[in-house]
């Protein structure tokens, strides 16, 4: 099942078509940077030289990835131990992807590109005090000339943009503790064409190389992927081959005495590539059928249901906003109720009882200046037949 139409809320304005083209940004780790990780120039990158990490050691990593369904939380906990002759300052970096949302203003009628910072909510503590991390931006090799935009595209995702760079003190044979959490928006790419839709496969890539920087090898890690809100059948670890292993929802990789590689980097399969068909009976799209692959299952969405709401905002001029425009692509539902839309409720009905795979909701109205312009459902709860009950965050 599948509710088409979009939600708003304040204001609201008729809702355009959109074609839409994502880049998200992948995930880079481990605190170091190229130079000693095996790879000093990959493609057009060329990596931060950190100073002195040869003296200190990983003697305990434990990485958690929280994989949500467009996003994952990832904490990094390290054990660092110094292994020199004599106190030291150390600096590093964390490497930033250069992230980039290519998408089509419906308001202007035209591509554009708005850059989207890697790590969001980036942060670093030592021994839980804040660590400050600057933003140096990476020097990149000249000479690649794009041929169209789809090229570019893909060179984008290329790219690492710059570095977070911190630096720490440690005394002799000094052990600390040191944190790294930030959250990381997958890669996405998907276009659009008549009725024909598709995505691609979102993934999450790690680059553990990067602690080769680091004095010695990783003498203990533990790796956990955990899924949260996505289906644990559709997470799969594309590489590296037989390293994790799946204890009861997660999948985990320990391992001793690691001098990692480029090898070692992994990547995580969060949601499979997804091509959807359309079809509206005598041009009615509030009658659509669709049909959805999704990696190698096929799924029905439909506009086949009713739906009433908790208030309806009056109609302003030729736009009205009432809920049966959920099941279209010309307009949007709007609550009416005075405040700012909390509490306010849809009930679907679906006219046939069959089987629920997912309910995809798309917040808000298309094209940058009318979203923005208005509110939007920041977080819903939804109730499946009086059963189960969960909440849902929507992203913008």
């Amino acid at each position: 099942m599948n509710t088409k139409g979009n939600i708003g809320m304040m204001k609201p304005m008729a809702w355009a078509g959109v074609i839409f083209l994502g880049l998200g940004a992948v995930a880079l780790g481990n605190g170091g940077g190229y130079y000693r990780g095996g790879v000093e120039v990959a493609g057009d990158v060329q990596g931060f030289e950190p100073e002195k990490t040869e003296q200190v050691q990983i003697v305990d990593e434990l990485l958690k990835v929280r994989l949500h369904e467009s996003y994952a939380d990832v904490e990094v906990n390290y054990v660092m131990r110094h292994i020199g002759e004599a106190p030291v300052k150390v600096r590093f970096g964390f490497p930033v992807e250069k992230s980039v949302l290519k998408y089509y203003n419906a308001d202007k009628l035209e591509m554009e590109s708005e850059d989207r910072r890697y790590c969001e909510q980036y942060q670093i503590t030592e021994n839980g005090t804040l660590v400050k991390a600057e933003w140096q931006g990476e020097r990149q090799k000249s000479g690649i000339q794009n041929t169209s935009f789809f090229d570019d595209f893909d060179h984008e995702f290329d790219n690492i943009s710059g570095w977070l760079i911190s630096e720490l003190e440690f005394t002799t044979g000094e052990t600390k503790k040191v944190q790294i959490t930030f959250r990381s928006l997958y890669p996405e790419r998907g276009w659009g064409l008549g009725n024909t839709y598709e995505r691609n496969a979102t993934k999450f890539v790690y680059r553990l190389s990067t602690a080769a920087v680091w004095g010695g090898p990783i003498a203990r890690g533990r790796i956990e992927l955990i899924p949260e809100g996505i289906p644990t059948e559709e997470l799969r670890v594309t590489k590296p081959h037989n390293r994790f292993k799946q204890e009861g929802k997660m999948w985990v990789w320990e391992f001793e005495n690691l001098e990692p590689s480029m090898s070692d980097d992994f990547e995580v399969e969060t949601r499979a590539k997804e091509v959807s068909y359309e079809m509206y009976p005598n041009g009615r799209d509030d009658l659509g059928v669709g049909y959805v692959k999704r990696g190698e299952h096929w799924f029905m969405q439909s506009s086949y249901y009713n739906v009433r709401a908790s208030s309806v905002l009056a109609p302003q001029g030729k736009n009205s906003y009432e809920p049966e425009l959920l099941k279209t692509y010309k307009g949007v539902w709007s609550e009416g109720a005075s405040g700012s839309g909390e509490g306010e409720w849809l009930k679907i009905a679906p006219k046939e009882a069959l089987p629920l795979r997912y309910i995809r909701i798309l917040p808000g109205h298309a094209g940058k200046e009318r979203f923005n312009a208005n509110a939007r459902p920041k977080k819903v709860e939804v109730l499946l037949n009086g059963e189960h009950r969960f909440e849902v965050e929507l992203r913008d």
